[in-house]
């Protein structure tokens, strides 16, 4: 018996796909925010039956599953496409194949609050919202249940999200359908809604405007290999580079608890599709040279992706590589949330870290010490003279 979040109560067993809410016969549980900002589910005692349904649909274990897997070095061949794109345009190339099938695609965007959600669209124009780096927890809303909806109407569906969100996508439906396509990224981690809506007010105040356009590595402007660059537009066209949410993000600090205990961190995956950058090229292959214009890494994962890419491969370059030796230079481990993470929550849940001030205290709490950039300044002086 695989214990779930409702066996031990611990946040680190639970990702929040809501599966449970979704499911429960007595409509007994409500996905609560924390004072984190990240949702788990509650029990209201006097409607639950005790059923046990919802320790069964919970999507968050461990799955031995040997899956078809074939990985590939992928590009886009148009240009346009790939520079729009956060890495080499893999997504539109998927997308393209469904809306000319007149099916749907979910992805996520942003709304005109600037709140990261998944959305859906049949449009080729809307897609290009669903493009680029959302680097927060995005909102289902009912997205579950428009898919089954989409679905019982015959209609080709593309989901595409982090692997717990397609896996919570899988366990609802409780059956596969050949016209359902889902795609999922290689996921770092999911940072608290909470945390991005405080860093957005702290710099609308701080500016006294609203703000327009969030752009995560922008790259554009500074090249894929942009780090962790934020660029904000603001409502009177002045755009600011500020990196700390993503600095926050990418050293742990932010991030929900079970994306340190993720079980869908690993090569093995479940999608039909897994995509994301293919970090590491210049050590994976010497041929392709990277020209920071942005390059995928694409793993095809059962047989029906397996015939997609048959009829959308004339829009790709496609390369096919050893799929250890992709992922040893992209996201395939849990890692430690940062030594301030607690430090930091308990600053936010007593008040004293608030929207007046949490990009110094993300910029405080994530500053490397001198020593330990001595340190890594010596490590990438010996590995430039290694690789020579």
């Amino acid at each position: 018996m695989i214990n779930s979040y409702f066996d031990t109560n611990e946040k680190k067993d639970c990702n929040g796909c809501g599966v449970c809410s979704l499911k429960c016969p007595k409509k007994a549980i409500k996905m609560v925010e924390d004072e984190e900002g990240f949702l788990y589910p509650h029990i209201d005692k006097n409607k639950c039956v005790e059923c046990g349904l919802c320790k069964r649909v919970c999507p968050n274990h461990i799955y031995n599953q040997n899956n078809l897997v074939k990985t590939y070095i992928a590009i886009n061949n148009h240009e346009e496409v790939k520079k729009s794109s956060a890495s080499g345009g893999l997504f539109i190339a998927l997308t393209k194949y469904i809306i000319e099938k007149k099916g749907v695609v979910f992805g996520v965007k942003y709304d005109d609050e600037l709140k990261v959600c998944h959305g859906f669209t049949t449009s080729t124009e809307k897609v290009k919202e669903f493009q680029n780096s959302k680097y927060v927890r995005s909102d289902l809303k009912d997205s579950y249940q428009k898919v089954e909806n989409f679905l019982k109407e015959d209609k080709y569906v593309l989901f595409t999200g982090t692997p717990c969100q397609c896996q919570g996508l899988r366990t609802f439906l409780g059956k596969d359908y050949d016209k359902l396509i889902t795609c999922d990224i290689i996921c770092h981690a999911n940072p608290s809604p909470k945390i991005f809506e405080m860093f957005k007010s702290n710099i609308e105040k701080k500016y006294k405007t609203r703000i327009k356009k969030i752009t995560f590595r922008p790259k554009q402007v500074y090249g894929w290999h942009s780090g962790s660059h934020t660029l904000i537009t603001l409502n009177y066209e002045k755009i600011i580079d500020c990196s700390e949410y993503c600095d926050a993000f990418l050293n742990e600090l932010i991030n929900r608890p079970s994306c340190h205990n993720c079980c869908f961190c690993t090569s093995n995956r479940l999608s039909d599709f897994t995509i994301g950058d293919m970090w590491g090229i210049d050590k994976i292959d010497s041929v392709i040279k990277d020209d920071n214009s942005g390059i995928s890494l694409l793993c095809v994962n059962s047989n029906k992706a397996v015939n997609i890419i048959e009829e959308i491969k004339e829009d790709l370059f496609l390369k096919e590589i050893d799929k250890d030796k992709a992922f040893m230079y992209n996201h395939n481990k849990n890692v430690l949330p940062h030594k301030n993470r607690d430090k930091f929550f308990k600053g936010v849940s007593s008040g004293i870290i608030n929207d007046n001030n949490v990009i110094y205290y993300l910029r405080k709490y994530t500053k490397r010490t001198i020593s330990s950039r001595i340190i890594n300044k010596i490590k990438k002086i010996i590995k430039r003279i290694i690789n020579k």
